[in-house]
């Protein structure tokens, strides 16, 4: 008897000093989804504790669908530093700070184990320049007016490309457009086609062509060189009384106007595509508001170079 009882002590003893428990393949199994389980309800439950725990963290950002935007301004905004708690970021207010860049049309911001930030954006697309005053603004193509280029993030190869794009100089003060913030469809139609024309276009000597938009004349494009300073008005636009598709017209018009007298020519009245009239160089029209009888719009003979046209009536 007393051998069988010591026998059994030291089984029990050797059990708890250096034997470990044996389960079943299936029992092993079961545990270990239970452990994966509970692992997964824990992170997903409670991440600031897992935060806290700096269980992974911010190594990298990729910045995807960015031409326009530079790329580092794109990451600032998001407000994420690196080596934060991959699993304390705010996503919804990263998104939010980036979507607040004038140029981000929308934004997906999110988290990739083990250490990485993705930001997907889609950019507005721009179309012209537009000044207002000493301030250069970007025009979109669904004509949105941005902020002055300057604020608007550019990377420098965008910065540099914008600075070649059209430009259209708006005179009227104040300019209806800063409170509007939105072209119509008209004007951009008009502000794009005429903005984008070049001497060659209009068979003109001069070395640049400006567009002007003014309160009084509308659109008005405005020629510079040796020998030459004249000043095109095209006029005011609207979809039913003077539609955008006259435009084209009025371009040929003017150089037929132009040819072999431009040097002599002060404004170039198109009154549409047929029809137009100029003035003496030095000599500028009343505005239409003003003119106390507007009169007939005279087509003279391009042929003729000493051709002297009937004059509206003008101040010097």
């Amino acid at each position: 008897m007393g051998s069988t009882v010591t026998r059994r002590t030291n089984e029990e003893s050797g059990d708890s000093s250096g034997r470990r428990l044996r389960y079943s393949p299936g029992a092993a199994a079961r545990l270990r989804r239970l452990a994966l389980g509970a692992l997964l309800l824990t992170t997903l439950t409670l991440p600031p504790v897992a935060a806290r725990a700096s269980l992974t963290t911010v190594g990298q950002f990729t910045v995807i669908g960015t031409h326009l935007l530079d790329r580092d301004a794109v990451i600032a905004a998001t407000n994420i530093p690196m080596g934060a708690s991959l699993l304390g970021v705010d996503l919804r207010e990263a998104e939010e700070a980036v979507a607040a860049l004038p140029l981000v049309a929308s934004v997906r911001v999110s988290a990739g184990l083990p250490d990485g930030i993705q930001i997907r954006v889609r950019e507005k697309s721009l179309l012209i320049r537009w000044q207002i005053g000493n301030q250069v603004y970007a025009v979109t193509e669904s004509g949105e007016l941005l902020g002055e280029v300057g604020s608007l993030h550019l990377a420098p190869s965008a910065a540099a490309a914008l600075e070649t794009s059209p430009l259209l100089i708006d005179d009227r003060t104040p300019s209806p457009l800063i409170a509007a913030g939105q072209l119509t469809p008209t004007e951009l139609d008009v502000a794009t086609r005429l903005a984008s024309l070049t001497p060659e276009d209009v068979g003109t000597a001069a070395t640049a062509l400006k567009l002007r938009l003014l309160s009084d004349f509308g659109f008005v494009v405005e020629a510079t060189g040796p020998s030459i300073a004249w000043n095109a008005v095209f006029g005011i636009y609207s979809a039913t009384i003077r539609p955008t598709d006259m435009i084209p017209g009025q371009v040929r018009l003017l150089r037929s106007l132009l040819a072999n007298r431009e040097t002599r020519i002060g404004w170039v009245i198109l009154a549409d595509d047929q029809a137009g009239t100029y003035t003496a160089k030095g000599v500028r029209p009343l505005p239409p508001t003003e003119s106390p009888s507007p009169s007939p719009n005279i087509s003279p003979d391009p042929s003729d170079p000493s051709s002297s046209p009937s004059e509206p009536a003008v101040s010097p």
